[in-house]
This record gives structure tokens, C-alpha cells and sequence, in this order.
């Protein structure tokens, strides 16, 4: 197949799914990864694509985070462990609120097997998903309603802020695509940003769950500041000056 016409598929896929994988791609054209990164380059060279690990997607005027598609391929690993490592925090009859993250699905898929019998609100159809395909799991599952909003597969808006209102629990547990040691945990698109603070004002003890990328990396939009998160859990140790600015603001770090 001739560059233009793996181009112009790649492109189709982009339009119809909003995002495409390096490896199904590969799959698709029966061509080489380099081959298909380099097609992905010159597509972003021409504003048609941006790339990201393991894959590219349209961006969005307002919204510039990446396609829950494409976050579930980040870290997987360290995903999970972080999961099983956050479990230990969750105790039965626990109220806890999960975010839509895709370290909030690994969570979530860690509670369901570990069989906690306690309650889950969250505005995750994903993990709202997970919950419905196994009927007899022990935790009672509260999904927030609202507009949903594809590229996260998540409820955000007026109206899941305003039932987020109702709500108290013990515990949330987060993540978010970025975090600024002056002003704190950030996101790419308002309406999750509100949803994520709601989950911080509505509950007692505060979560943020993170890769150590997200301390290396840029968002546009405030959720919080970073002294309102009790504990941070990583997967690998910060360097110094967060672990100082940690402590100045009494939050627990747990590393893997």
C-alpha cells in the first residue's frame, strides 16, 4: 500500500473513532510500526493528528486530553498495582467516590475481585459497566447521571455535579491528567475538572492516584489545590522538592 492510501485510512479512522492504535493500525495495513509512526508524524506535521504513546487522536478545540481509548494502554502494569495498593485503604462499608480515570477502572475491577462489600458512587460508565455484568458482586454501585462524554467515557455537566451534591463519603479516589506544584491538581476539560472537585468537597479522606508522569506534565484547568489530597499514591519515588512540598502540606505519599 502507497503512503497516501495508509494516510487516508489513518485519517478515516481518526474522523470516525477520534483516536487509532499504533498496533492495530499495524494490523490493519499489515505494515511495520516505524512505518506507521512515521506516517502519524507527518499527519501531526500537518495538524491532522496528535501523537501521544502509543497511538494519536483529535484534538478537541476546548479539550486537549487523550481518549480514555488510549490512556488504558499507559502504564497498565503500574496501573494496577496502584489499584491493589489503594485497596488497602477501602474497608467494608466504606461510601467512596471513584472518578472516571482509567487508574479508577483498575480500582474498580480490584474491589469487584476482591468482593468489598461497600458503596461506589461515581460518574464512570466504564466501571458502572463492569458492576452490571456481574449482578451478584457485593459493592452497590450509585452512577451519576449527566451528559455523557465519549471521549472518557464518563457523565459530566450540570446535572452530575448537582446529584454529585447530594452525596457524602468516606473516601474518593482520583486521578487527573496533570499536577502543578504552585497550583495543584489540573485537568484538560472543565466539566471533569468540576465533577473531580465535587468528589474532593463531598468526601472525608482524599485519594489522588497517579503515575509519576502526571508530576512532569501540563493541564490548562484547575481542579484543586494540591494541599485539599490527604494521600498521593505513585509508582515511583518523587524527587526531593515534591516530597518537601509534601510534607509542608501533611499529604501522605505511599509508593509502590
Amino acid at each position: 500500500m502507497f503512503k497516501i492510501e495508509r494516510q487516508a485510512y489513518i485519517e478515516n479512522e481518526l474522523k470516525k473513532n477520534k483516536s487509532v492504535l499504533i498496533s492495530d493500525l499495524c494490523q490493519a495495513l499489515d505494515c511495520s510500526m516505524e512505518t506507521i509512526r512515521r506516517d502519524l508524524k507527518e499527519l501531526e506535521a500537518a495538524g491532522k493528528a496528535q501523537r501521544i504513546y502509543g497511538g494519536a487522536f483529535l484534538p478537541e478545540e476546548n479539550d486537549l486530553g487523550v481518549p480514555a481509548k488510549l490512556r488504558e494502554t499507559f502504564f497498565p502494569m503500574e496501573k494496577r498495582q496502584m489499584a491493589e495498593h489503594a485497596l488497602s485503604f477501602i474497608s467494608k462499608g466504606d461510601v467512596i467516590m471513584l472518578d472516571a480515570s482509567t487508574t479508577c477502572l483498575k480500582l474498580s475491577q480490584a474491589i469487584l475481585e476482591a468482593g468489598l462489600p461497600i458503596t461506589i458512587i461515581t460518574n464512570s460508565l466504564r466501571i458502572c459497566y463492569i458492576f452490571n455484568e456481574q449482578p451478584n458482586a457485593a459493592p452497590r454501585i450509585i452512577c451519576l447521571g449527566g451528559e455523557l462524554h465519549a471521549k472518557t467515557n464518563s457523565f459530566i455537566g450540570y446535572k452530575t455535579t448537582n446529584e454529585l451534591n447530594e452525596y457524602i463519603a468516606d473516601k474518593s479516589f482520583i486521578s487527573c491528567p496533570a499536577i502543578d506544584m504552585t497550583f495543584g491538581l489540573t485537568d484538560n476539560n472543565l466539566a471533569s475538572a468540576m465533577v473531580r472537585k465535587g468528589m474532593i468537597d463531598h468526601s472525608r479522606k482524599r485519594f489522588l492516584i497517579a503515575d509519576h508522569t502526571k508530576f512532569y506534565s501540563n493541564a490548562s484547568v484547575l481542579i484543586a489545590g494540591l494541599s485539599v489530597v490527604d494521600t498521593i499514591i505513585t509508582d515511583k519515588p518523587l524527587p526531593s522538592r515534591w516530597e518537601t512540598e509534601c510534607i509542608n502540606k501533611k499529604i501522605h505519599l505511599e509508593y509502590l
